[in-house]
C-alpha cells in the first residue's frame, strides 16, 4: 500500500489514498484536519459533534458525525483498520504510516539546525487549510487560532533563517529567505532595509533602490505612513553612492503593481548559450539553466521564444526560482521561437519525440516534465509514452480536451474558438489583452507591451492562429490511464482559461495524482503569486524525492 500523505498547509490535499479522498465532504476535511492536528488523543463524539454540525441539533449532528468517520476511514484505509479508531464514545486518529506536512513542519522547527529550518520553511507551501471556511464558527475559531499559530512559527523560522544567512554571508539565499517573508508581511519595515543592504553588497543598487519604493508603496497603501529615518536615511547613502552628490534628489521609480523582488531582464551578453538539436530532421532549440539535482523540462503553451523570455523581470524571476533546485531545461516547440518555422502542421508525437531528442543531447536519462496550458498536454503523453524516462510529471492550467464536448463542458466551444482565432488575425502585434491570461497584470502597461513584443518573436500571425487552432483540437483523455509516474496538478481557483473542473478531471483519471488548488486568477506561471507556484512545486519534489532534495 502507498503510503499515504496529508498536505494541509495551503490547502487540503490527500495523496495515495485513491478515489475515496476526492468524495471527502468540506465537513469532513474539516475533521480529518483537527483529528490529524491532535493525533493520538481521543476525542469525545459529543465534542466532534458540536465542533461540526452544532447547528443540526444532537441527534442529526451525531448522524452526520457517523457518516463522515465512515468517509474518512474509507479515504485513510490502514491494516488492521487501526487507523481510525471508534471506540464508544470516543474516537482517536493514529498517524500510523500517514504522513502529515504539518506534523513533519513542528518536528523541524523543533530543532535550530539550518537544514532542517529550510526543509520546514519548504514544506509551509501557505497558511493551514488556506481558503477554507465552513462557516461553523466553534471550527472556524479553532482554525483561526491554529493558523495563526503555525503561521507564526513559520515567521519565526524564514527570521531565523534570515539571521544564519547573514552571519555566513550567504546572501542569495538570504534574499529568497526574504522575499519569501515580505510576500507574507509587507509591512517588515526591517526587512525591507535588510533586503536593501544585500542588494547593495551585491552590486545591485537598482534593486535596493527599487526595495525602498516597494517599501514605501505598501507603507503608504496599508498604513497611510511613510518609512522611517533609518530607512529613509539608508535609501539616501545608496542614492547618494549610486548616482553622486550632483544629481537631485527625486525619488525612485517603480511600478507599484506586480514587481517582482530580485529579479532583472537579463542582458543578452550573460543569456544562457542556445543549442539545437536535429529531431526528424527540424531543428530544435533549447536552453539550460541551473545545476539542482533533478532534471526539469519545462514545456511552455502555445508559443515562445528562448531568448526573449529573458527580457521580462516576471519570466526572470520565474525561471531563476526553477534553476535554483533543479537542472532546467527549456526549448522551443518545432514551429515556434528559434527552433525551425514553418515545419507544417505538427503531430504531438513529433513534438514529444522532440522532447526526448533534447534529453538524449544534454544526457539526461530521467526527467520531471512540467507542462503548462498546452505545455501540460504534450508532457502528458511524454509520460505515458516514456515512463522509464519520467520521473514525475507536473501540470499547471492544463485541461485533457481543448473543445467542448457533452462528456468535457467545461472546455470552449468551437464557435467561442472561431472567435478568438478572429481576435488573433485583428490584433496580433498589438498590446496585449491580459484579462483573461493574467488578470492582475491588465493594467500594467509594460508587461502588455514586453508581451505581445514576445509573441511577435515566437510566431507570425498565420502560424500563431494555426499553432492556436492546434491546441484546441488535441484529446488526450483516452491516455491518461497510461500515466502511472508521480504526478502533481495545480490550478488557480480563479483561472479564466482553464476551469478547476479541467484540473479536477485530470486528478481523478490519472493514478495518484495530487491536484494542489492555488488562489489567484492568473493562469500564465509569471503572473501574481508566482513564488507559491513554484514553492508548491519545489515542496512536492521534495517530498516525493526526499533522498535526492538537495536544494541549492
Amino acid at each position: 500500500m502507498a503510503q499515504l500523505q496529508l498536505l494541509l498547509f495551503g490547502g487540503f490535499t490527500l495523496a495515495g489514498s485513491g478515489p475515496a479522498a476526492a468524495v471527502l465532504s468540506r465537513k469532513a476535511r474539516g475533521l480529518v484536519t483537527y483529528l490529524a492536528l491532535n493525533p493520538g488523543r481521543p476525542h469525545s463524539r459529543e465534542k466532534l459533534a458540536a465542533l461540526l454540525w452544532g447547528d443540526t441539533g444532537e441527534p442529526q449532528a451525531r448522524m452526520n458525525l457517523r457518516q463522515g468517520l465512515s468517509a474518512i476511514r474509507k479515504a485513510l484505509p490502514s491494516a488492521g483498520d487501526r487507523r481510525l479508531l471508534a471506540d464508544g464514545d470516543t474516537v482517536t486518529l493514529n498517524l500510523d504510516d500517514l504522513e502529515i506536512d504539518v506534523a513533519q513542519f513542528e518536528r523541524l522547527v523543533s530543532g535550530s539546525a539550518p537544514e532542517q529550518l529550510e526543509q520546514a520553511a519548504l514544506l509551509y507551501a501557505g497558511d493551514l487549510l488556506d481558503g477554507f471556511v465552513l462557516r461553523e464558527e466553534p471550527f472556524d475559531d479553532w482554525l483561526r487560532l491554529e493558523r495563526e499559530r503555525l503561521r507564526t512559527i513559520w515567521i519565526g523560522v524564514l527570521e531565523k533563517l534570515l539571521h544564519q544567512h547573514a552571519m555566513k554571508d550567504n546572501l542569495a539565499a538570504y534574499v529568497q529567505a526574504a522575499t519569501r517573508l515580505l510576500a507574507s508581511d509587507p509591512l517588515r519595515e526591517d526587512i525591507h532595509r535588510g533586503l536593501m543592504q544585500i542588494y547593495a553588497r551585491q552590486g545591485r543598487a537598482n534593486m535596493a533602490l527599487k526595495q525602498f519604493a516597494q517599501c514605501r508603496e505598501a507603507l503608504r497603501k496599508h498604513l497611510q505612513l511613510e518609512p522611517d529615518n533609518e530607512t529613509r536615511e539608508l535609501y539616501d547613502k545608496l542614492r547618494a553612492s549610486r548616482f553622486g552628490p550632483t544629481r537631485q534628489n527625486t525619488a525612485p521609480s517603480v511600478r507599484a503593481e506586480g514587481a517582482v523582488p530580485g529579479a532583472s531582464p537579463v542582458p543578452a551578453s550573460v543569456r544562457p548559450e542556445t543549442r539545437y538539436v536535429k529531431s526528424g530532421g527540424v531543428s530544435i532549440a533549447y536552453q539550460v539553466t541551473g545545476e539542482g539535482p533533478f532534471d526539469l523540462v519545462y514545456v511552455q503553451g502555445w508559443v515562445s521564444n528562448l531568448d526573449y523570455a529573458w527580457e521580462s523581470p516576471r519570466l526572470t524571476h520565474v525561471l531563476r526560482r526553477l534553476g535554483s533546485f533543479c537542472r532546467l531545461v527549456r526549448i522551443d516547440k518545432r514551429g515556434t521561437g528559434l527552433s525551425d518555422r514553418n515545419v507544417g502542421f505538427p503531430t504531438l508525437l513529433e513534438r514529444v519525440d522532440d522532447v526526448r531528442a533534447v534529453l538524449d543531447a544534454i544526457g539526461s536519462r530521467r526527467t520531471v516534465v512540467f507542462g503548462s496550458s498546452e505545455g501540460g498536454v504534450l508532457c502528458m503523453l511524454f509520460a505515458a509514452t516514456y515512463p522509464e524516462r519520467t520521473k514525475a510529471l507536473i501540470l499547471h492550467g492544463a485541461y485533457a480536451l481543448g473543445l467542448w464536448s457533452p462528456e468535457y463542458p467545461w472546455a470552449k466551444t468551437r464557435e467561442e474558438m472561431e472567435e478568438e482565432l478572429a481576435a488573433i488575425g485583428r490584433n496580433w502585434g498589438e498590446p496585449w489583452d491580459l484579462g483573461r491570461g493574467a488578470p492582475s497584470l491588465v493594467n500594467d502597461t509594460h508587461e502588455q507591451q514586453w508581451f505581445a513584443a514576445y509573441l511577435r518573436s515566437s510566431a507570425s500571425p498565420s502560424d500563431a492562429i494555426a499553432l492556436w487552432r492546434w491546441g484546441a483540437e488535441v484529446d488526450v483523455r483516452n491516455i491518461l490511464h497510461a500515466i502511472h509516474v508521480p504526478t502533481l496538478i495545480l490550478q488557480r481557483k480563479g483561472d479564466r482559461w482553464i476551469k478547476p473542473e479541467e484540473a479536477l478531471y485530470l486528478s481523478e483519471r490519472i493514478a495518484g495524482a495530487t491536484l494542489v488548488e492555488l488562489p489567484g486568477d492568473d493562469h500564465l506561471i509569471w503572473g501574481a503569486d508566482s513564488d507559491r507556484l513554484v514553492d508548491a512545486i519545489q515542496h512536492y519534489l521534495t517530498l516525493t524525492f526526499p533522498a535526492e532534495a538537495r536544494w541549492s
